[in-house]
């Protein structure tokens, strides 16, 4: 059977057809990636926020409680490092993605071992706060029982986590650990 072969018009109407839907792709792929990064940055200055109001809350006791030349200067300290803190926070929320990407280039480039020490520390707190969430996860609370018990870890040979009845009057105890055999 001879093949239809359709004219160089048609043949230009499927390529303008194919480019219009790939810019429609990228269009919608490059919104949903901004509309992410927006909110990871803002996630990040709000958090970044949380810490200052800390560092400020630590410094006023200090001011308040703390007696003697190292309370005073570790609370003047905690109040410079909360007014960059909240300067970088500022930042965060002020400018657009391509000027943060750009600045932190820049920065690894001026202060290569300051970027990756960052990046370690960034690690390092997000693999604390995933194991602690993995943590809390891991714990559930029956109220009806008024227990707090654990689900067993699938890792053979871990320990289980106490128990605690909250119903109980006194001190909380938690239940003794297994005696391995």
């Amino acid at each position: 059977m001879p093949k239809k072969e359709k004219g160089p018009a048609g043949n230009q109407d499927l390529l303008q057809q194919a480019k219009q839907t790939t810019n429609e792709v990228v269009s919608q792929v490059q919104e949903q990636a901004s509309s992410q990064v927006n909110r990871q940055k803002e996630t990040a200055a709000s958090e970044l926020s949380t810490v200052v109001n800390a560092v400020r809350r630590f410094g006023e006791t200090l001011n308040n409680e703390g007696n003697g030349p190292i309370a005073r200067f570790a609370a003047q300290y905690g109040d410079k490092a909360a007014n960059s803190l909240d300067r970088v926070a500022q930042y965060l929320r002020e400018q657009d993605p391509k000027r943060l990407l750009g600045d932190v280039q820049n920065f690894g480039r001026r202060q290569p071992a300051l970027l990756i020490g960052g990046a370690f520390l960034l690690g390092f707190a997000g693999a604390r706060i995933i194991k602690s969430s993995m943590d809390a996860a891991g714990s559930t609370y029956d109220q009806s029982q008024g227990l707090m018990t654990t689900r067993t870890s699938p890792n053979p040979g871990s320990q289980p986590q106490p128990s605690f009845n909250t119903n109980v009057s006194g001190a909380q105890q938690p239940s003794p650990p297994p005696n391995p055999a």
